[in-house]
């Protein structure tokens, strides 16, 4: 939180200081205002945040989530701002120096100066209503995904076969229950055989209860059921509680354990992994794949749930044929088809194919922060052909 304020601030403070050096007036003033707008941006979201988790329904919670969706949105507004001008800056002092050489005089012709100045107005005002923009719609906008897969060497059991996947719901104080019924109505709407769940379910541990009663409840409505894997935010919160009470649901739970899902001549299995946190990433997934897949006969098909994706290279190394996986939330911010938030690479967002093996990084039903841009939630049904 410190690391928030003290960044806002200092964004604040030069943000000001580019707009007054643009339009020629008091510098100090501008650094002054830039920084109290700093503070005021991140002190007015850090309070709304905590108190968003002591509320879980009511007018309270009604009229606190749209402000501090705002707020959020203000928040890389002014960071975009920022980086905006900066590169203005950049050019200004250029034909500052440019002026200087040729006359002696550092001052910029009227025209020129007039521009900047038009800049510094036009470059917040817009900026600020994109990122307003784009948290409101990113928080409200989701999208039903519908893929066809033709797996490599899929058993005949399969044919015809659906999943629908929810990943990094992130039930909390900008997630709440309303979200998650419309996700899972949503893919209820496809007729799925199973729902899988893979993982960053639950921010906000008050909801808990009212989660897994909820799930219990809509079991029924997916005839072989609703798989659950762990994220890394279950383990922010309290991962052995979540796992707890998800336990004393009929969803099906996955820690680094398999359970077949079909039979015949060649069985489908599910596989699912918990999350770790070991620095050497590719030998401990070698290790808990190994711990997971023990004991699966050599003839079964298997379906990798994996909530990071850097799952996915084992993955293919072993011919898994399907391997669903999160995390990324598709890096969220998205201009000209370049992300803008630094996510893990090369598995970030979409659907991957290498010698008919596939493998899908869900851009994330939910979120923890929730500006997006080009970058819509979703949730995802796949038809097996």
């Amino acid at each position: 939180m410190g690391i928030l304020v003290l960044g806002m601030a200092l964004f604040g403070t030069m943000t000001g200081y580019w707009v007054t050096l643009f339009r020629n007036s008091s510098k100090r003033k501008g650094l002054i205002y830039g920084g109290v707008l700093g503070l005021a941006l991140a002190v007015g979201t850090i309070v709304l945040q905590r108190l968003m988790y002591s509320i879980h329904g009511g007018m309270m919670m009604d009229l606190v989530r749209p402000v501090l969706i705002g707020l959020n949105g203000l928040v890389v507004a002014l960071f975009s701002t920022f980086a905006v001008l900066t590169i203005f800056g950049v050019f200004y002092g250029l034909m500052r120096l440019g002026a200087r050489s040729d006359s002696g005089d550092s001052h910029i012709d009227e025209s020129r100066r007039n521009f900047f100045k038009r800049t510094a107005v036009v470059v917040p005002a817009v900026v600020g209503v994109t990122g307003s923009v784009a948290a409101f719609q990113g928080n409200g906008e989701l999208q039903l995904r519908k893929i066809q897969l033709a797996l490599k060497d899929r058993p005949e059991v399969l044919k015809g076969y659906k999943i629908g996947q929810l990943s990094d719901v992130h039930i909390g104080p900008f997630i709440g229950m309303d979200k998650l019924k419309e996700m899972v109505d949503a893919i209820a709407s496809e007729h799925p055989n199973r729902l899988v769940i893979t993982g960053d379910l639950i921010d906000d541990l008050g909801y808990l209860d009212e989660v897994a009663d909820y799930l219990d409840s809509r079991v029924q409505d997916f005839p072989d059921g609703i798989d659950y894997i762990l994220g890394n935010h279950e383990y922010r919160v309290d991962v052995e509680r979540v796992w707890k009470r998800f336990h004393q649901t009929k969803m099906h739970m996955y820690r680094n354990s398999h359970q077949q899902i079909l039979g015949g001549p060649r069985p489908v299995y599910l596989v699912g992994m918990d999350y770790h946190f070991k620095d050497d990433v590719q030998e401990e997934n070698v290790r808990l794949l190994d711990k997971a897949m023990k004991g699966m006969p050599d003839n079964a098909y298997p379906i990798l749930l994996a909530h990071h994706p850097n799952y996915i290279p084992e993955a293919f190394r072993r011919h898994i044929p399907l391997t669903l996986s999160g995390h990324t939330h598709g890096g969220q911010i998205n201009l000209w088809g370049v992300n803008l938030v630094p996510v893990y690479k090369p598995y970030w967002k979409g659907l991957y194919e290498e010698q008919g093996l596939f493998a899908y990084v869900s851009r994330g039903s939910g979120h923890w922060f929730p500006v997006r841009l080009n970058c819509a939630r979703e949730v995802t049904v796949f038809t097996v052909l």
